[in-house]
């Protein structure tokens, strides 16, 4: 049996238009003067038309464009008819949707010459994809790259500064490395859990007990904390957890956490788009001032519009912070 014999055996009565109408790729065919003489079902329901309405009509018609996207598409249908196959790359287009709005989506296709029995190309058969998922997909893809390098450049800038402040308040060599090495650690631990967060930023609650809890042990009864769950931007829970490792360090060498009867309480509310926090060490008299420019002073240094103000009081001492809070996520709490 020839191969003809077997096909017809295969497809019986099946002709072009049932094929192509059970076929899931939208598919079309232009005329000569780039008219509509067939869409197949997956073609009429992805453009959103009825082929009545298209049925003989110039397809820039039916499907108009801004020139300058007009003409080159249309020079490569009219390529067609000279026997070239050619492809349309991720083309925008405007189709009419049920309610009157207009929805854009992204297409690629294939147009090839179909020709008659004496060889000449009569007709251009379309197979065309809407590929606005993966345009999206891949845009997404992209903005996640970018946002993925500004995030590294971002980590290794605050590395640097913080590896410079250390080198320049350390007191020895082995001071810099143990107080440098615990500061990337608590680095590491609010980097995973942004992670674990899907990058949408923490409470400052969980930064505090990540902290603290990271020192002291889990569970400790050696802090209290009051406030609400206030949620810091991504960078803002990068540099909290960083000044508050810092405020907690000081107070394990010098503070509250250096003695058995001390004790830190936290208060913090949010005021507008102000955030005001209270860092209170008890159980601790006789605190004297720094004799010494330390990290901490200079931490501070590094958010010029955050106020600050230190009290040594009778039993200990007392931190206040004002941080305005920024709307972005690239952005610092404090502006």
């Amino acid at each position: 049996m020839d191969q003809d014999s077997q096909t017809q055996e295969i497809t019986g009565d099946l002709s072009f238009r049932e094929v192509a109408d059970r076929w899931t790729v939208p598919l079309m065919v232009l005329d000569r003067d780039l008219c509509f003489v067939y869409a197949n079902k997956a073609y009429l329901t992805a453009t959103n038309t009825e082929w009545a309405s298209i049925r003989q009509k110039y397809i820039f018609e039916i499907f108009p464009d801004v020139e300058e996207r007009q003409d080159p598409v249309e020079a490569k249908f009219r390529r067609v008819f000279e026997g070239v196959q050619t492809r349309l790359e991720a083309q925008p287009y405007d189709l009419k949707q049920p309610d009157g709005t207009v929805q854009t989506r992204m297409w690629q296709a294939v147009q090839d010459p179909y020709r008659n029995d004496d060889g000449v190309v009569t007709h251009m058969i379309q197979r065309a994809e809407d590929i606005t998922a993966q345009m999206e997909l891949q845009r997404q893809n992209d903005f996640m790259q970018n946002e993925l390098a500004h995030r590294i450049r971002n980590m290794f800038s605050v590395i640097m500064a913080t590896s410079r402040i250390s080198g320049e308040s350390a007191e020895s060599v082995d001071t810099f490395v143990d107080d440098f090495n615990e500061r990337l650690f608590s680095m590491s631990r609010v980097y995973s859990n942004l992670t674990r967060n899907d990058w949408t930023g923490l409470s400052l609650r969980k930064i505090m007990i990540e902290e603290l809890d990271g020192m002291l042990g889990r569970g400790s009864e050696r802090y209290t904390l009051k406030g609400n769950d206030t949620i810091l931007s991504v960078k803002g829970s990068k540099d909290a957890a960083l000044i508050v490792h810092e405020l907690a360090a000081n107070a394990r060498k010098f503070g509250c956490f250096s003695t058995p009867t001390g004790h830190l309480t936290v208060e913090w509310t949010l005021k507008g788009d102000t955030l005001y926090v209270t860092w209170t060490e008890t159980g601790v008299p006789g605190i004297q001032p720094p004799k010494r420019v330390g990290f901490g002073t200079r931490l501070f240094d590094m958010f010029p519009k955050l106020v600050s103000t230190r009290t040594i009081t009778e039993d200990g001492l007392q931190i206040t912070v004002e941080a305005p809070l920024l709307k972005t996520e690239f952005d610092s709490f404090v502006v």
